[in-house]
């Protein structure tokens, strides 16, 4: 299958434009769009040089992807182009129920206190948060990606999920790599011959997703919220009636 037909394009100016796509280029096309709007260069062009090798008979377009990658990478993004295509997203998550009770009502209100601080402040920290919600929230995931350019001006990316290896994308030349590491492996482990090998990254990116559960009686309600090297990238809640066993 064709890359192009899996993506249209990265999602910033003469690139945007997205089809519905398989799930695993929908990923793909995530990480891609996140690397942008944090303007993480680095790890973008190691994701587009992974496609290239994983369609090659789509280089071209690739190829031409990657260049604009890295004009963006010199000018950076416009304040136009952040508000329009890399806000954070602030919308609720589908309610498995729209019963409004003294629980959901209660989530709903800390869930547009958190928005509201974040459209008034600009930002807002972890310890913020715990102080609208009053309680220290919980690690429900944590993703990682160490980036390593070589000395050709290629692109070496390392992901992780949980502190285990999700992800390698290597150039050819470093196939070997590819051997000696496999999903699931620490990411200590992972990293300290990685470091080794190819001294130390060249950037890192770290998202968080830390999670509150509130019960009243049957309905829980789940709040979580997202931070990109510490600095929040989203919001959202959910509610729902406990199953009967």
């Amino acid at each position: 299958m064709n890359w192009k037909q899996l993506c249209s394009g990265i999602l910033l100016g003469s690139l945007a434009s997205l089809f519905a796509l398989p799930s695993q280029a929908q990923d793909t096309t995530g990480q891609l769009n996140q690397a942008i709007c944090i303007e993480d260069w680095e790890g973008a062009i190691a994701i587009l040089y992974s496609a290239i090798l994983d369609y090659p008979d789509s280089n071209i377009t690739l190829q031409q992807y990657t260049d604009r990658v890295q004009q963006l990478s010199t000018t950076g993004l416009s304040e136009r182009q952040k508000a329009q295509y890399c806000s954070p997203e602030l919308s609720t998550l589908p309610n498995p129920t729209s019963e409004e009770t003294p629980l959901t009502i209660l989530v709903n209100g800390y869930y547009e206190e958190i928005g509201n601080y974040y459209r008034t402040h600009g930002d807002i920290s972890y310890e913020e948060v715990t102080n609208i919600l009053q309680l220290p929230g919980k690690i429900a995931n944590l993703d990682s990606r160490y980036t390593w350019q070589t000395k050709d001006d290629t692109y070496i990316s390392a992901t992780f999920a949980n502190n285990e290896l999700t992800g390698l994308l290597v150039p050819a030349e470093f196939e070997r790599l590819l051997e000696r590491f496999e999903v699931g492996m620490k990411d200590r482990a992972v990293l300290q011959s990685m470091v080794r090998e190819l001294g130390e990254p060249s950037s890192q990116r770290e998202l968080v997703v830390y999670v509150w559960q509130f019960q009243e009686g049957e309905m829980v309600c789940t709040l979580s919220v997202d931070f990109s090297n510490d600095e929040f990238s989203g919001t959202g809640y959910d509610c729902g009636i406990l199953p009967e066993f």
